[in-house]
């Protein structure tokens, strides 16, 4: 069965040479790793907040793995939604001209401020997904960062935008409750510890047509995230819509050429 990895960094080391690890992995496993780079891998700077510069390298790497490994890697755009008319610019150009496949954001802004929708409607006009990094902690959200709630409204603000909760909002059962009620939003998995009951309890909320497989490599392993999926009593079917079916589904109403 092919695999579809959402959730891959590319800043794994001191070169993108590195990298060659994670297409072994991919190799094995039969699957397309979708990466973004949100640090240079030869940049230590702060990058919670991004200068625009900063995520142009960011994306010229994630570029140059895509054409290093044309069957291996797609490439998602990263920007900081605060530099408004840059970041359209951006995110059109990776886009329309290079192949990208849909977006990242991160840190910098959380998703409720008006800049972001901007983007999104980017993405819909292109039908690419725009992948928003959400999670929940025991001491409060970090620098900027967007709730599950956040995430939820900006699905609803963009109904015909495809929005990916990465991490699925961390905690499984509330971000599944969460997002019960937008169908526009996947839920990706990648990350966290090895737990099979919690993609139970993202099917049994959100039906398994809305769930799909990230890893967050390097920082996690292919083989601790896949058993995830692996290690449920899920059907067969319902496995393989988690690993590939749905996020090539995704992939394929996009509009841009790669």
């Amino acid at each position: 069965m092919p695999i579809i990895d959402v959730h891959v960094h590319t800043d794994v080391g001191k070169s993108l040479g590195d990298f060659a690890e994670q297409i072994e992995i991919a190799e094995q496993f039969d699957a397309v790793l979708v990466t973004y780079a949100i640090r240079p891998v030869r940049d230590g700077s702060r990058y919670s907040f991004p200068t625009h510069e900063f995520c142009e390298r960011s994306n010229d790497e994630t570029h140059t793995l895509m054409q290093r490994y044309p069957d291996r890697v797609r490439g998602f755009c990263y920007v900081n939604p605060y530099h408004a008319d840059a970041a359209a610019t951006e995110l059109e150009k990776r886009l329309d001209t290079q192949g990208f496949v849909g977006l990242k954001l991160w840190h910098a802004l959380p998703c409720d401020d008006p800049r972001v929708d901007r983007l999104v409607d980017i993405c819909a006009h292109f039908r690419v997904p725009a992948l928003q990094h959400t999670w929940l902690k025991s001491g409060g959200l970090g620098y900027s960062e967007s709730s599950p709630e956040m995430v939820a409204e900006l699905a609803r603000r963009h109904p015909n935008a495809t929005i990916i909760a990465a991490h699925a909002g961390g905690d499984y059962e509330y971000g599944a409750k969460v997002f019960r009620s937008t169908p526009n939003v996947l839920l990706d998995i990648a990350g966290n510890e090895c737990n099979a009951a919690g993609v139970h309890i993202l099917v049994e909320h959100v039906g398994a047509e809305r769930v799909i497989f990230g890893t967050d490599m390097p920082g996690r392993s292919f083989p601790s995230q896949l058993a995830k999926v692996l290690g449920t009593s899920l059907v067969a079917a319902d496995k393989e819509k988690i690993l590939y079916e749905n996020m090539a589904r995704v992939l394929a109403e996009g509009t841009t050429t790669h």
